[in-house]
């Protein structure tokens, strides 16, 4: 007779695998995120209404001239920041061991304070948009730039740059600890002095988007395969 407390052979047993943590099973979602996020936002800004000039004047035209267009553009930048915000914090879950792992987290951590801020500030369209349709062009001026003008929103402008900045200090984390080249700043770099040089233009500026966006690629594609390393290991 057989004893219950006898051990039993692997033939006849079972062997479960653990069951993988739901923070991992996020990885492909932050890496989907960071590509999507790239691609949203570059949409977001070749459809953005043309302007005449950078004067405040003529950015309040602009956004007045066509209510649905400003929307789409709007709801586009919108979501492809938000979107490349929340991707950004995955990216200290490729760095193993201590080397680029406090760059890494710092820059992702800028990155989606300042990546979501963008996300709200841009909704700041609808107003502005509306004010240029329903008011006088003096008036809806004077009221732009009187909001402009408040501290609350320097503050607010003055957290967005984190959105510039943060990604660059990821990179430069992401570098120091081997999971992708150093070479990755390139685009990144070559994106932002463009945007910074030359004046907005719609699909300008959305190519200098997608030169921008490679590194973001890259960085969710390797959470993506990181996931599937991790599955395929389980």
């Amino acid at each position: 007779m057989t004893s219950d407390l006898m051990p039993q052979s692997p033939s006849t047993s079972s062997v479960e695998r653990p069951a993988r943590s739901a923070g991992s099973l996020l990885l492909p979602i932050a890496g989907g995120a960071l590509v999507a996020g790239s691609l949203l936002y570059a949409a977001g800004l070749a459809t953005s209404p043309p302007q005449a000039s950078m004067a405040p004047a003529d950015y309040i035209e602009s956004l007045a001239r066509d209510e649905g267009q400003t929307a789409l553009s709007a709801l586009l930048l919108h979501y492809g920041n938000l979107a490349l915000g929340l991707g950004w914090l995955a990216a200290p879950a490729l760095v193993r061991g201590r080397r680029g792992r406090i760059g890494t987290v710092v820059g992702a951590l800028m990155a989606a304070l300042g990546l979501v801020t963008v996300a709200g500030n841009v909704l700041f369209d609808f107003w502005t948009g509306a004010i240029g349709r329903e008011l006088d062009a003096a008036t809806a001026l004077s009221l732009f730039e009187s909001v402009s003008g408040s501290a609350g929103v320097a503050v607010v402008g003055t957290v967005t740059l984190l959105g510039l900045l943060g990604p660059l200090v990821a990179l430069v984390g992401l570098a120091r600890a081997g999971v992708t080249g150093w070479w990755l700043l390139a685009p990144a770099v070559a994106a932002l002095a463009l945007s910074m040089a030359l004046t907005f233009s719609p699909l300008l500026y959305a190519g200098f988007a997608l030169i921008g966006a490679v590194p973001a690629a890259v960085v969710g594609l390797r959470l993506i395969q990181r996931n599937h390393a991790e599955a395929a290991a389980a």
